[in-house]
């Protein structure tokens, strides 16, 4: 465990400013997690960092399209 430790230091002295904001992200996300990540979750994240679409959709338009409401959540 320490060895995992001190190697992860190690890799996050060396990051560049805008990858250590996203490190943190990354691990503040998995400690406030109550369920482990699965392939699925990893695969999601991949896909999201190799996407270059800057388009947003709102959560209600989202719904709308797939023909959701709130209370079917």
């Amino acid at each position: 465990m320490e060895n995992l430790l001190q190697t992860t230091q190690e890799y996050v002295r060396h990051l560049p400013k805008d990858k250590l904001q996203s490190a943190f992200d990354f691990v503040k996300f998995l400690y406030e997690q109550d369920m482990p990540l699965d392939d699925f979750d990893y695969e999601l994240a991949k896909n999201a960092d190799k996407s270059t679409d800057t388009a947003t959709v709102s959560f209600d338009s989202a719904l709308k399209k797939l023909g959701l409401k709130h209370a079917d959540l």
